[in-house]
C-alpha cells in the first residue's frame, strides 16, 4: 500500500529559520518583491502591518505531477500586535471553481495549480495572501527530532493501523508528553474519532503551536545549522528569499504564546453521496476578521458549541454532530476528487 498523507505544516517560525539560514550562510537576501516596501509608513523592516501566507500540506509523491492538498492553514502575522493567527480550512470545504463547477477545496491544485488555489482561498477568506509554503514531508520527522521533539498534551488514547510500510501505526497514550518526530506525525494524522477531519485540524494547530514554542527557544539557535538544510528540502514556496528574510526579522522577536487558532466553521453537506464541508462565505470573512482581532469561536460545527479536542459523549439531548468522514457518515469514504479520504 502506498504512503498516505502526512499532515504537519510549518509555521512562520520555520520561515524564520529559512531566512536565518540564507543570512548566516551566504548573506543572500535575494531579489524579487518584498511584502511591503521600505516606504510603508510605520512598518518595521519594510513590512506591511499584516502579512498572510497559505500553508499547504500535500500528499505529493515524487512521481506525481497532479495531487490533492490535504491541509490548508492561512497563517497571518500582525507586525504591530505581534500576533500570529492560524485559520484551518477543512479539506472538504465546498467552493466554486471557475470553469470547473463546485469542488472540494482540496481538489483545486490537482485540477488547476497552486496559484489558483491561493486565489480561491483569498476569495473564501477575503484575505490577500503574500504567497504559499507547501510542505514536502520527507524530512519533517527529522526536523522535529533535531529540535529535540515537541511537548503536546495528547487529549486521549489514539490507536490506528494505517497500513503504510513506514509509519504503519498510530499509537499514542493520553497525557502531556514529549513527542519525537514519528509521534508528532502520528498525532497530527489521527482522524479516527467522531469529529474526523475537523478534530484533526485542531490537532494540526496544536502541533504548529508546539513547533513555535520550540522555534522561539534560545536553546534552538545552536541547532539552526542542522535545521536549515532539512527545512530547504521539506518545503516548496513561491516566496522570495527577500520576502522570507523581511518577515523573519520581525517574527523572531515574537512571543510564542501569542499564537491563536481557529477552524473555519461550517456544516455537514451531502450531495449525491459525496460529503462536503459547507461554509457560509459571509460568515467565513467575519470569522477571519474576528480571528485577526484575537476573537475565536467554538461554534465550529453547524453552529454548535464543540470542543474539537474533547472526546465527544453522545446523549439523547446532544446527538453526534454530522461531520464528513466520521463513523456515523456512510459517505465518509467517498470523494469527488483525485484521492480517497485516508488517515
Amino acid at each position: 500500500m502506498g504512503r498516505r498523507r502526512k499532515l504537519i505544516l510549518l509555521i512562520a517560525g520555520l520561515l524564520g529559520i529559512m531566512a536565518a539560514g540564507f543570512f548566516w550562510y551566504n548573506g543572500f537576501i535575494g531579489g524579487g518583491k518584498t511584502f511591503g516596501g521600505d516606504d510603508v509608513p510605520g512598518s518595521p523592516n519594510g513590512l506591511q502591518d499584516r502579512v498572510s501566507i497559505l500553508l499547504i500540506g500535500a500528499d505529493q509523491r515524487p512521481e506525481q505531477i497532479k495531487y490533492s492538498t490535504d491541509s490548508l492553514i492561512l497563517t497571518s502575522v500582525d507586525t504591530k500586535t505581534q500576533q500570529i493567527s492560524l485559520l484551518s480550512i477543512p479539506r472538504d470545504t465546498r467552493v466554486a471553481l471557475s470553469g470547473h463547477g463546485y469542488h472540494k477545496i482540496n481538489e483545486i491544485a490537482a485540477l488547476t495549480d497552486m496559484p489558483t488555489l491561493q486565489k480561491n482561498v483569498e476569495q473564501l477568506t477575503g484575505v490577500t495572501l503574500a504567497g504559499y509554503v507547501q510542505t514536502n514531508f520527507a524530512g519533517f520527522k527529522k526536523i522535529i527530532d533535531t529540535l529535540g521533539g515537541i511537548t503536546v498534551d495528547v487529549e486521549k488514547d489514539m490507536y490506528y493501523e494505517t497500513g503504510d510500510l513506514e509509519d504503519g501505526y498510530i499509537n499514542l497514550h493520553k497525557g502531556v508528553q514529549r513527542l519525537d518526530g514519528s509521534q508528532a506525525l502520528q498525532y497530527a494524522r489521527f482522524r479516527h474519532d467522531a469529529l474526523a477531519d475537523i478534530s484533526r485540524t485542531a490537532r494540526q494547530q496544536v502541533v504548529l503551536k508546539a513547533v513555535a514554542r520550540e522555534m522561539f527557544r534560545l536553546s534552538t539557535l545552536p541547532k539552526l545549522p542542522f535545521l536549515i538544510p532539512q527545512l530547504m528540502e521539506a518545503v516548496n514556496t513561491n516566496l522570495s528569499a527577500r520576502d522570507i528574510f523581511a518577515l523573519a526579522k520581525v517574527v523572531v522577536g515574537f512571543d510564542s504564546a501569542n499564537v491563536i487558532s481557529q477552524t473555519l466553521p461550517g456544516a455537514f453537506l451531502d450531495i449525491d453521496g459525496v460529503s462536503y464541508w459547507k461554509v457560509d462565505p459571509i460568515e467565513a470573512k467575519e470569522v477571519v476578521k474576528n480571528l485577526f482581532l484575537g476573537i475565536t469561536t467554538a461554534e465550529v460545527i453547524d453552529k454548535q458549541n464543540v470542543d474539537l479536542l474533547k472526546p465527544v459523549i453522545v446523549t439523547p439531548s446532544k446527538p453526534l454532530p454530522k461531520v464528513p468522514g466520521n463513523s456515523q457518515d456512510p459517505n465518509g469514504q467517498k470523494s469527488s476528487g483525485y484521492q480517497v479520504l485516508k488517515p
